[in-house]
């Protein structure tokens, strides 16, 4: 094509047969019709010109071509796509399972999307589940793979998605257990002796608010609102998105009246809350370190020598949740109420609760909490 009109072009084929060597001219001339944009053609794609190319190879009895991405580059891109589309919990499991399959991927031999198949992804998913991961976990990972797949093979770089393949495995999930009244007594009484105000602040957190320890350990002075005599945490789950109103009850509040006349400031606990939860120096080790040191026994499993799995207790932090749901149910608190503090809800909380809620939520925690622990 020049100067916008189109000229004849001698060009070989390369075919001996006639009407093979039409073909392929013919070929030739509608791809360039699409390229041009003309006679109602569409914009030249990616897809047509792969489309032409293995349809004029095919004619000419070569190998056609196939155009694909390598996973780590490709993963990455799909990572950053969900960025500004989801929570950032949501996130960083999604960035802990790419990670995960992607060391598992640099010891194979080509990390090509379309090459990577059904049984490649079935060796990967018992090699996890044989280095002692949990199923639940494992299976978890394997729906974050399955959404990358679907995406790469909807843009054409493979034909079909290998994580739908995988045949999994289901067992009993490993549950955490509640902290005991006697559990309590002894986590407290130890932090206090010890003089680690900032764990005691997580720990009085976790147990009078049934939040997470991300979120008891990132929690900012301006968020402890004081209304008509009544102190509201109120604060998004780091996890959900979920927000929460939670009157701050005994003996959590006596706790942070006195921290705030000592050390005013930001943050409730500053030299926990820019820590990880799960690096070795993070805070669910130094937790399990402080349950070790204040004698609790609990039922562990460690990890396997030479594993990729992980250790197992069935108390840790997150035990706080359940402790704090069951005093609540054991105290006769509705369910309602009861999610309304745990926000385990499934749709979002309102953002305002009315003072009269407010009071039945402080009602709800002095009863379950307060007057048996304070």
């Amino acid at each position: 094509k020049e100067a916008e009109r189109w000229v004849r072009t001698m060009k070989s084929t390369k075919a001996t047969d006639k009407t093979r060597a039409q073909s392929i001219a013919n070929e030739f001339q509608e791809f360039a019709l699409k390229a041009s944009g003309q006679r109602g053609y569409i914009a030249l794609s990616r897809d047509h010109v792969l489309d032409t190319v293995n349809y004029i190879l095919r004619l000419a009895g070569h190998p056609t071509v196939e155009i694909t991405r390598q996973w780590d580059e490709y993963s990455q891109e799909w990572l950053k796509l969900q960025a500004s589309r989801v929570e950032a919990r949501s996130l960083e499991s999604y960035t802990s399972h790419v990670r995960q399959f992607t060391r598992w991927m640099a010891d194979q031999s080509n990390t090509s999307l379309n090459l990577i198949t059904g049984e490649t992804m079935q060796a990967w998913y018992f090699e996890m589940i044989d280095e002692g991961r949990k199923p639940q976990t494992v299976n978890n990972t394997v729906k974050t793979l399955q959404a990358i797949f679907d995406r790469a093979r909807a843009e054409g770089f493979c034909p079909r998605n290998p994580a739908e393949l995988i045949l999994r495995q289901y067992g009993d999930k490993d549950i955490r257990e509640p902290f005991t009244l006697e559990d309590i007594e002894k986590i407290i009484g130890y932090l206090k002796k010890a003089k680690l105000e900032d764990w005691l602040t997580v720990c009085l957190l976790g147990l009078c608010t049934s939040q997470r320890l991300q979120d008891c350990a990132k929690a900012q002075w301006k968020d402890f609102k004081v209304k008509k005599g009544l102190r509201v945490w109120t604060l998004v789950q780091g996890k959900t998105g979920t927000e929460v109103q939670i009157p701050i009850v005994e003996p959590l509040e006596s706790h942070l009246q006195g921290l705030n006349v000592r050390r005013p400031g930001l943050l409730l606990a500053p030299s926990l809350a820019d820590l990880p939860s799960g690096s070795p120096v993070g805070l669910s080790v130094q937790f399990s370190d402080i349950l070790d040191a204040c004698g609790l026994v609990r039922e562990k499993r460690e990890k396997l020598e030479g594993s990729k799995g992980q250790s197992w207790s069935n108390k840790t932090f997150h035990s706080w949740r359940h402790t704090t749901n069951s005093l609540l149910a054991n105290a006769g608190i509705s369910e309602d109420i009861r999610r309304k503090i745990t926000g385990h809800s499934t749709t979002k909380m309102n953002l305002i609760y009315t003072h009269m809620e407010a009071q039945g939520l402080e009602t709800a925690l002095k009863k379950a909490i307060s007057d048996q622990i304070a």
